[in-house]
């Protein structure tokens, strides 16, 4: 669930420069892309990690430092692939490399990759067992799902929602492998990891949105044109709900016998209320998604003018 709900998030800041209100350059994104997956591996390796620890409790097994181990690796190559498979796409790529990327950085594709690699390490290399590969590949499909809640004008994400398919993930993971022959647990224990997993990664997730995306912030207003300029700011309280306004403006008067000038001062606060929905499947290399949202603006703002202007008529 990692990138499906990281995905979300990441996008917003790397993209587009709230403060700045303009899109951000090429290097810029690539330095945020860089450090928001670095923050990525960071957290999915701690998620995976608490898992293992209440699963291992729910089970009734003593916790040892080889589980922390394979759950840190199969945490840490998880969310590793999908990210070099995004920094990868964001070159030109010929066809081949683009299909390899496409499927890496896909839920798939990183869950076969996470339990051969934790599978190798616990059977022996190259002995990881077919039934739990086909397992990961069929928990894919409810991982490569995720709702977000999108909360205020600036579109905060609340990722808990996805909490279910992390659970649902587990589930189908343990039942598949006992389907196929090799049982790895009881359900109640993966359903107990998956929503450690889910709850560690999207409070994490949501508190990086509400610091970075909805945090509060002083946004100057500049403009200067032909006919006059306007300066001042636009200071929004967290998530962007209110924005309080103190502009000034000057437009000037030249025609034909008329010199002059206006002068404006607009103060108050602007008031949104804005909720949203995202339903996404597979998002990375390969994404998908839809968004529904509502928004609406309460104007609480005055503007009182002076003038000074001078006819000059010809007798």
């Amino acid at each position: 669930m990692s990138l499906a709900i990281s995905q979300c998030v990441y996008s917003q800041i790397q993209r587009y420069s709230l403060r700045r209100q303009k899109p951000r350059g090429l290097e810029e994104q690539v330095a945020i892309f860089v450090a928001t997956r670095i923050f990525d591996v960071g957290l999915t390796t701690a998620a995976a990690v608490a898992a293992a620890a209440a699963g291992a409790n729910a089970m009734g097994v003593p916790l040892t430092s080889d589980m922390l181990r394979h759950a840190a690796i199969g945490g840490a190559i998880k969310a590793a692939a999908m990210a070099v498979a995004g920094l990868i796409m964001l070159a030109p790529q010929n066809t081949p490399l683009i299909v390899l990327m496409t499927l890496l950085g896909t839920s798939i594709g990183s869950n076969a990759l996470a339990v051969v690699a934790v599978a190798n390490r616990i059977f022996g290399t190259d002995q990881a067992p077919n039934q739990l590969i086909i397992a990961a590949v069929v928990a894919s499909i409810p991982l490569s799902f995720c709702f977000v809640y999108y909360y205020g004008a600036f579109r905060v994400p609340i990722t808990f929602t996805s909490i279910a398919f992390d659970v649902l993930g587990a589930y189908t993971f343990v039942r598949m492998a006992e389907n196929l022959g090799h049982p790895i647990c009881p359900p109640r224990p993966a359903l107990v990891a998956g929503a450690v997993f889910g709850a560690v990664f999207s409070g994490a997730i949501t508190l990086l949105g509400c610091c970075v995306i909805g945090k509060s912030r002083t946004i100057p207003i500049s403009d200067f044109s032909g006919n006059g300029h306007a300066s001042g700011s636009a200071l929004t309280t967290c998530c962007g709900n209110r924005v309080h306004v103190s502009v000034q403006s000057t437009e000037y008067a030249r025609g034909q016998g008329v010199v002059g000038s206006r002068n404006t001062f607009t103060n108050g606060t602007i008031y949104n209320s804005a909720h949203g929905i995202g339903v996404y499947w597979d998002p990375g290399s390969v994404h998908g998604g839809l968004t529904f949202n509502t928004h609406s603006t309460r104007d609480c703002t005055t503007s009182t003018g002076t003038s000074n202007m001078t006819r000059i008529v010809m007798a």
